[in-house]
């Protein structure tokens, strides 16, 4: 337990609760173990949890009418999910699945409940919440795109506006992200990612780092998007 205290008050939500608060708050979270391409919840789930990841990697998706799987977001340790269904009392309305082996914290309905009457807990929350809503428009537009090197600069772009780490040699999205995970994230076939991602490493804007992808001229990458963009 005290472990999990530790963890837990180094998540943006609770960073700002005393240490009273932050032990409250600790007892009220379960462990979970979910193996690799477990399920955590499906569309539609009405047992809501908020999840915390301790450790691993969870993916965010929702299944389109025609079968294909979107990506909508990536949570590693110390990041949340699931929270929207608590606040709103609907059914999940995505699916979460452990992608690597996964450690996850979670709090149900009513303990949730107990957690929102604390003023710093619902300042940060609002503040995720509208983030989350922004992430969505942003990725909204990235699929209004229709030319795929568009589609595909343009998920790069907000990846790395949303995980990027400046470097000397660029932006770096920190996150490990896979040709097939950027494809479901751009609405586009794998095959059509990487032959993408092979014109823009040629062109020198884009490199691999060490399993990331670098942004090595993210003026280059945005670039032919200006004038898609002044057009709608």
């Amino acid at each position: 337990m005290k472990n999990n205290k530790n963890f837990l008050s180094q998540v943006a939500i609770f960073a700002h609760l005393d240490d009273a608060e932050m032990e409250s708050v600790a007892q009220t979270f379960k462990e979970r173990r979910y193996k690799r391409d477990e399920i955590i919840f499906l569309e539609e789930d009405r047992d809501p949890c908020m999840y915390v990841v301790r450790e691993g990697r969870v993916k965010v998706s929702r299944i389109l009418p025609d079968g294909r799987e979107t990506i909508l977001s990536f949570h590693e340790a110390g990041e949340y999910f699931g929270e929207m269904s608590l606040i709103d009392g609907k059914a999940a309305s995505v699916t979460a699945t452990a992608i690597v082996p996964t450690t996850a914290l979670l709090i149900n309905p009513r303990d949730f409940s107990l957690l929102l009457e604390n003023p710093k807990v619902n300042r940060v929350l609002l503040k995720v919440l509208c983030t989350r809503c922004r992430d969505a428009w942003a990725q909204i537009s990235v699929l209004t795109f229709h030319p795929a090197d568009a589609r595909i600069r343009a998920a790069l772009d907000h990846l790395g506006q949303k995980r990027g780490i400046k470097t000397h040699r660029g932006t770096r999205i920190n996150l490990h992200l896979t040709h097939r995970e950027l494809a479901e994230m751009a609405g586009m076939s794998r095959e059509t990612v990487t032959r993408v991602l092979g014109q823009l490493q040629g062109q020198q804007v884009l490199a691999v780092d060490e399993g990331h992808f670098l942004i090595s001229d993210p003026g280059r990458l945005v670039e032919p998007l200006s004038p898609l963009r002044a057009s709608k």
